[in-house]
């Protein structure tokens, strides 16, 4: 069975909804299920950055089958899509980098029009799920002369090791872009979201494995 990624994004005019969606190409193309979803209560318009006078902006546009064939804003992320994945990552503005209060705010507006009893079910069983999966986050930080107006400044990533690991305490990673002034920054941009997105898809499936094992 395919590994299940959810991406979800905080759209700004900082480039995220391109990261999001360059990350959510590379996990596709590991052949896993993906979802696409944006923060509930974000900001939607011109998910894009502008382009210069001149420019094709269809050239710009992420070459995802989804970037092409539906142009409508992503749907809203929802408890479900939680506690669907295997790997959730976040894609934020600098200024909101601190992962945990993403999950909150996350957590919060997906259950805001539920009953209280199917909000406490859905609470539970992503409190349950969220023990089995692979959560990172990239923050992005403004590049106005960039393709993409913005640039992943860091990728992190968090998950708990399967059970009966030698060191049960929770994982965690990070690794910050540091480009030259010799490197092309968009570049290296893509390349933290490909390594670190095949990572993410590595780990889920390697802890799917040792989950289904015989103790």
């Amino acid at each position: 069975m395919p590994i299940k990624v959810t991406v979800i994004y905080r759209d700004t005019a900082e480039g995220v909804r391109a990261q999001a969606d360059a990350v959510a190409a590379v996990a596709w193309n590991t052949g896993a299920d993906v979802r696409l979803r944006r923060l509930p209560g974000a900001r939607t318009e011109n998910p894009q950055p502008e382009h210069p006078q001149g420019e094709d902006p269809k050239a710009e546009q992420p070459h995802t089958e989804q970037a092409h064939a539906d142009p409508k804003p992503d749907p809203p992320a929802t408890a479900r899509d939680l506690s669907w994945a295997d790997v959730i990552v976040l894609g934020a503005p600098a200024r909101d980098r601190e992962v945990f209060t993403l999950l909150r705010s996350l957590a919060d507006s997906a259950t805001a029009s539920a009953t209280e009893s199917a909000a406490r079910e859905m609470r539970n069983e992503w409190e349950r799920r969220s023990a089995q999966q692979v959560f990172a986050v990239f923050v992005t930080t403004p590049a106005p002369g960039t393709r993409h107006g913005g640039l992943i400044h860091s990728f992190a990533i968090t998950y708990r090791p399967a059970p009966g690991s030698p060191d049960p305490a929770p994982q965690r990673s990070i690794t910050t872009l540091t480009p030259t002034p010799a490197d092309d920054p968009t570049l290296l941009s893509l390349d933290l979201a490909r390594i670190q997105t095949r990572r993410c898809v590595e780990l889920a499936a390697a802890l799917r494995a040792a989950r289904t094992l015989p103790v």
